[in-house]
């Protein structure tokens, strides 16, 4: 832990003394046994006065991790943005998964040394102790909610897409955690479940919660942000549940610019609002989402070169060639396919087994595909890769 710490002391002066060397730190906070535990901050860039401190948990279904590595840690979607408009620190916790052979008591520890870490360092980043959050989205949100609880000093929560309940969880409408999962990750009691719901270990007075959730998410249902916001009113806390229509199973993707800018506005009016922060221009940030996201929306004039080449969706692959004809790999099985370009609509339609409806955003490096199954809107994104990368 000493070399630990003498790291850091080099890398925060290395930051102080250059003023803005370095926005974005990334460290190792303790050591567990042979697996060291990473953490990533992200400083604000001009800051006078002390910063916040947002901790943030990811997710991943705890799967991850080998026998000498654990999963990275990562910050939120919105950290980029409101880390320099509001002045706030956002610090992204790890923490051994599945594949470390761990548990779900294992990964809390891992969060509490790391947070240690960071507050025992306070000084050395002009962070605020007094005034701390946390977050998480999905597997983390289930990890942070409870971390929430453990610090008097936690102002605001923030989860997304989030399970909170693991006792009375009907895995018909929230398959995750699973009897599997639960079991590989030291959650196969009803007591060590209990243990790992916020629902079930408020504390006193917990703090302003919001929570954020798909109505069509098929992993963790919309209804355990609901009933997760009613206990923290009835333990004497604020909570805002904000709800998506056709929205599956993330809110903090710039994937999806209307619900990423809805989202990130209400997590501004919390931080405003709980961590006291002054002078902030609500225009400003709105603007600033507007140009972040512009290139996310669908493109409104579609040509042939654009989209002739590979794009990829996990194990399928589309290869659009010219002349209207491509093909469809999927597993081992190839297809070919028909497509044509209508710039009335700003679609591509891909006539294969049946017809599919493709959008190609204004970047030209993304292109997403909406369609329905068993009554259930199905959104996925297909990102584009050079044309030689192709093979069948």
């Amino acid at each position: 832990m000493a070399s630990v710490k003498s790291s850091l002391v080099c890398i925060a002066l290395l930051f102080f003394l250059n003023g803005i060397a370095q926005k974005t730190i990334d460290t190792i906070a303790t050591t567990v046994g042979n697996f060291s535990i990473p953490i990533k901050i992200q400083l604000p860039k001009q800051t006078t006065a002390k910063s916040p401190i947002y901790f943030f948990v990811h997710g991943g279904g705890w799967n991850g991790g080998t026998q000498n590595e654990v999963p990275p840690a990562t910050l939120s979607g919105d950290a980029d943005i409101l880390s320099d408009a509001l002045g706030i620190i956002y610090v992204g916790l790890a923490y051994r998964c599945k594949g470390n052979n761990a548990s779900f008591a294992d990964a809390i520890n891992d969060l509490e040394s790391s947070v240690k870490w960071f507050l025992d360092n306070a000084s050395r980043f002009n962070a605020d102790t007094a005034r701390i959050g946390f977050g998480g989205a999905s597997a983390g949100s289930t990890l942070s909610a409870v971390m929430a609880q453990k610090y008097p000093n936690c102002k605001v929560y923030v989860g997304a897409e989030g399970m909170y309940n693991l006792v009375d969880q009907d895995e018909k409408k929230s398959p995750f955690p699973n009897s599997e999962a639960r079991k590989n990750y030291g959650l196969e009691t009803e007591d060590k479940s209990k243990m790992a719901s916020a629902y079930y270990n408020l504390r006193d007075k917990p703090p302003a919660s919001l929570l954020l959730h798909g109505k069509e998410d098929r992993l963790c249902h919309y209804t355990q942000s609901i009933h997760f916001a009613e206990k923290i009113k009835v333990a004497g806390g604020k909570a805002n549940v904000l709800l998506y229509d056709k929205i599956n199973h993330t809110c903090l993707s710039a994937a999806y610019p209307d619900v990423f800018k809805k989202s990130v506005m209400e997590i501004v009016y919390l931080f405003i609002s709980e961590f006291n922060i002054k002078n902030i221009s609500i225009e400003t940030i709105q603007n600033t989402l507007d140009t972040r996201l512009e290139n996310q929306y669908p493109s409104t004039s579609i040509t042939e070169s654009k989209i002739i080449g590979l794009w990829k969706y996990n194990n399928e692959h589309l290869f659009f060639k010219s002349n209207g004809k491509g093909e469809v790999k999927l597993n081992n099985s190839v297809n070919d396919f028909n497509y044509i370009i209508k710039n009335d609509s700003s679609t591509i339609i891909l006539q294969e087994q049946k017809e599919r409806i493709f959008y190609l955003r204004k970047n030209n490096s993304t292109m997403f595909e909406l369609f329905t199954d068993n009554t259930e809107k199905i959104y996925r994104v297909f990102d584009y890769f050079k044309q030689e990368n192709y093979s069948k």
